[in-house]
């Protein structure tokens, strides 16, 4: 993104971030912001062809982020020694969310636009891929684990969906209601207590 941003882009995002924050997606005026930053509407149609593209512009880099973090993490946790995933899940997974923490505050502003101001279906495309990555790792690690209630088909490929779903969406209610991260870390902590004492049932 630094290679883009100087000049007009500096101001141009600038103004957009805080216009989409202050009114959504759909209320945003590019008027107003290319008005605000001191340039024309159609230089924000050249740089980044419509609304649609400039709000992107400003959130992929978050978006990208934390789902390659995501991604990276469990991959590495679902090719660990069978044994070791068996007895320090816990531990690695406490380690995982502490960097999901930090992406989650080093980009907040970006959050906020993704989950709460995005466009049509941008946050929910978002978080399916999310939910996507775990629930693989999940369904792996139940299968790893000769889980009778997958085995038996008491659980499936869409309960483990579902389940990672509504984490997930939960999780980003530290981002919904702009929690200070030392009060989003204590509810995180009990969110995936809850969880994890809930899919026990299912080990």
């Amino acid at each position: 993104m630094a290679s883009r941003i100087e000049g007009f882009d500096e101001a141009i995002l600038s103004h957009a971030k805080k216009e989409f924050l202050e009114k959504g997606f759909a209320e945003a005026s590019l008027r107003t912001i290319a008005q605000n930053a001191g340039v024309s509407t159609s230089t924000i149609y050249t740089r980044y062809s419509d609304k649609e593209g400039l709000f992107r512009f400003l959130v992929e880099e978050a978006s990208a982020q934390l789902l390659e973090y995501v991604s990276i993490s469990l991959n590495g946790f679902d090719h660990l020694d069978q044994t070791v995933r068996e007895t320090n899940y816990r531990k690695y997974a406490d380690m995982g969310f502490s960097g999901l923490i930090d992406i989650l505050y080093d980009y907040f502003d970006e959050f906020q636009l993704i989950i709460k101001c995005s466009p049509g279906g941008y946050y929910q495309d978002f978080l399916e891929s999310l939910v996507k990555i775990d629930a693989a790792s999940t369904r792996n690690f139940l299968i790893s684990l000769g889980s009778e209630s997958y085995r038996t088909g008491r659980i499936n490929d869409g309960f483990i969906h579902v389940v990672c779903s509504g984490f997930y969406a939960g999780l980003f209610e530290v981002v919904v209601h702009n929690m200070p991260r030392a009060e989003a870390e204590a509810y995180i902590r009990e969110l995936r207590s809850f969880y994890n004492s809930g899919w026990k049932e299912y080990f």
